[in-house]
């Protein structure tokens, strides 16, 4: 007997099951399709909510209420023949983050929809925006808006009371902080705006061509210049007037070429790029390694001894050397052989018949 109603209970329970399944998988009577159109917003922006209701024959339905829901706000609305709707939530203070939206349809003869949606609200996350979003709840509003003698003989109403009075001028305080950040930035802002207009303004007035490197005025300037910078000076101004002129024909080479503007104007910017270490090094003359040295040393000995053992050189005289293609003048004073190698002086002597090096300067 128990066996049988067991049987008959797992066999009910199998009947239901179709049933609950089918009841929950129940369409809606109306097809809603909704979204937010502006959607990222900055917080304090208002979402635009916007979309279309329809029967299950994709026929507008027209006049049918729609209510938006989102957190605390509800806004009522009516379609259009077309059967679309929009409307736009409240501007608050909203902390960043994604937020629900609820679209609720329903029409006269009954018939009933509904989707939900959302939208990102995207900023810094301020203590303001926090505070502002507290305060913005229906219960908050229902303290504020309320008086102390309210809720004498509501112990619990009297400190939610008190703690929103008190969130409230924090918020207050936070947004006169806030508020005199923002005037120091636009301050900031509007200094730079000036600045930039006035540097504008100059170089209008002032019109700068590229520099003058020849002419009356360019050999004024030189010859004006001191005699210890001078020579400096000039080797700089030619290499600026080469690297110019340089850059001028890379970009005109390639627009010949075929090339764009832009491709153009990069590869001449590129050129006249000058890096800080080009204008350090450029006058400065190449070391000499002791490999260098050595292979100097290396290639003279057996001129040099030669002329060392010349009756026909004088005492003191200099005599000109060819090392490895290059002449160097040697300076020969009482059988010491001077010989300066990119600027680097080396003295020799003979002894035994070997030519030794004797100083470095």
């Amino acid at each position: 007997m128990f066996k049988n109603v067991m049987l008959l209970g797992l066999f009910a329970v199998l009947v239901l099951i179709p049933l609950v399944s089918n009841s929950e998988a129940k369409l809606w009577d109306l097809q809603v399709q909704a979204n937010v159109e502006n959607s990222p917003i900055i917080s304090g922006e208002r979402p635009i909510v916007s979309g279309v209701v329809t029967d299950h024959a994709s026929n507008p339905v027209y006049k049918a209420t729609v209510n938006v829901k989102s957190q605390s706000m509800s806004i009522f609305t009516t379609t259009s023949q077309s059967g679309e709707f929009s409307v736009e939530l409240g501007k608050h203070e909203r902390i960043p983050g994604n937020y629900i939206v609820t679209v609720s349809v329903s029409t006269l003869d009954g018939k009933t929809g509904m989707t939900t949606t959302q939208f990102q609200v995207k900023g810094e996350l301020s203590p303001t925006t926090v505070t502002n979003a507290k305060l913005s709840t229906p219960q908050a509003q229902k303290y504020l808006n309320s008086n102390p003698e309210d809720f004498a003989k509501n112990p619990i109403g009297l400190m939610l009371y008190n703690y929103y009075q008190k969130l409230y001028q924090e918020y207050l305080e936070e947004q006169q902080i806030s508020n005199q950040i923002t005037q120091e930035q636009q301050y900031q802002k509007q200094q730079q705006d000036i600045a930039k207009g006035l540097r504008i303004q100059a170089i209008e007035e002032f019109k700068p061509k590229p520099g003058i490197f020849s002419g009356p005025q360019y050999e004024n300037y030189v010859n004006n210049l001191n005699d210890e910078v001078k020579d400096v000076v000039v080797e700089h101004l030619e290499f600026t007037k080469n690297l110019f002129y340089e850059a001028q024909q890379i970009r005109n080479e390639i627009i010949e070429n075929g090339g764009s503007p832009k491709e153009a104007h990069q590869a001449y910017l590129e050129k006249l790029s000058t890096s800080r270490d080009m204008i350090e090094n450029y006058q400065k003359e190449p070391e000499i390694s002791a490999e260098t040295e050595q292979n100097v040393v290396e290639n003279e000995p057996t001129e040099i001894q030669n002329l060392a053992t010349d009756e026909n050189v004088d005492a003191e005289s200099s005599i000109l050397v060819n090392v490895n293609g290059v002449m160097l003048e040697v300076d020969y004073n009482d059988s010491i052989f001077v010989v300066e190698v990119n600027g680097q002086v080396l003295q020799f002597t003979v002894q035994d018949g070997k030519l030794i090096q004797i100083n470095s300067d």
